[in-house]
């Protein structure tokens, strides 16, 4: 089995996210990024951040590296905005901006100084197709999280659907996650089962993850897993969890070389930890924002000392003063 020695790099959007649950909302730093970024850190291994945040939204990279993450942070002119309307079962999300797509060359520098990618895209177009091209020809052990591969976003929505990047991602993977939702989509898109469809893409382990029914973890040998979720005494924000139960059970499986069981179990345990609020707090993440939406506008708040400024339709009002902004609805 391959091992973490050097570091690991994580590769997708970092995002501006609002939680809304239980008539209450915040706004947060997001994505695979800083999910399992600070979950890797956390375990003291060296964690690269592949991503693309625009210039006036220094303080997410500030916020990471503070957390001991070095930022390879690439040219984009917005960050990814999502929108997550959390229900008791269901979640419902809203694209509002997306950053630029992760190239090629923005991984070439880290490449030499790690021994693991995580891909984490969020949705089909964040990672350019030549990278998952590129990646199906290198040591690095790579760790798919495929749910930006079964998304499509119409008008903003988040609707399932398995995008035509997917072959090309799960030809480079190596490990890859998908909750039952997802696994589903993908089974009935290629027609297959679970483990024809591992046989055919060489993946070694896929990590299936159920929320609160546990999940499972199935081998290309055929040997399975199951394991049952960690007791969660309540529920803070679940936003995040499958993110970090991946995380946690790369670094048990291929840094700290623990068996099956023992990884998903320790993942389990810190996953549940995460849905508690008690892992990567909210007020580790908040930002000192808010994202609002009014009908088909989006309003952007940004609170810095004093000073408020709002965006609406393309333009910034502080106090009488209006200057325009080249993108409706949002700043560049």
């Amino acid at each position: 089995m391959t091992k973490l020695t050097k570091g690991i790099g994580v590769v997708g959007s970092t995002t501006i996210d609002k939680i809304v649950s239980q008539n209450q909302s915040v706004t947060k730093i997001g994505g695979t990024t800083t999910y399992a970024g600070i979950t890797y850190s956390r375990h003291e291994l060296y964690v690269f951040i592949i991503s693309n945040i625009a210039p006036n939204e220094r303080i997410i990279i500030d916020r990471l590296e503070q957390n001991n993450i070095i930022v390879l942070n690439g040219e984009t002119n917005r960050t990814t905005h999502f929108i997550n309307d959390i229900k008791k079962d269901s979640r419902k999300q809203e694209v509002f901006n997306r950053a630029r797509p992760i190239q090629l060359r923005q991984l070439v520098t880290v490449v030499e100084g790690i021994d693991g990618l995580h891909l984490g895209p969020l949705h089909p177009d964040d990672i350019e197709p030549e990278v998952l091209t590129a990646l199906q020809n290198t040591d690095l052990k790579i760790f798919l999280d495929v749910q930006g591969y079964t998304r499509k976003v119409v008008n903003k929505k988040v609707l399932t659907a398995v995008s035509r990047h997917l072959s090309a991602a799960l030809s480079a993977a190596h490990i890859i996650k998908a909750n039952g939702t997802e696994l589903k989509s993908i089974l009935d898109y290629y027609q297959k089962s679970l483990a024809e469809l591992m046989k055919d893409f060489k993946i070694e382990e896929s990590v299936i993850t159920l929320g609160q029914d546990g999940g499972w973890v199935e081998k290309q040998s055929g040997d399975k897993f199951h394991y049952k979720a960690d007791k969660i005494e309540s529920v803070t924000d679940p936003t995040g969890a499958g993110d970090v139960f991946f995380a946690s059970y790369i670094i048990s499986r291929f840094a700290n070389n623990r068996n099956l069981p023992d990884a998903c179990r320790y993942a389990a345990h810190i996953a549940a930890r995460q849905v508690e609020g008690k892992y990567l707090t909210i007020d580790s993440l908040v930002l000192p924002y808010q994202v609002v939406r009014r009908k088909s506008n989006l309003n952007f708040v940004a609170v810095q000392g004093s000073v408020q400024r709002f965006w609406v339709q393309g333009s910034e009002v502080q106090g009488s003063r209006v200057q325009r902004f080249r993108v409706s609805g949002v700043p560049e």
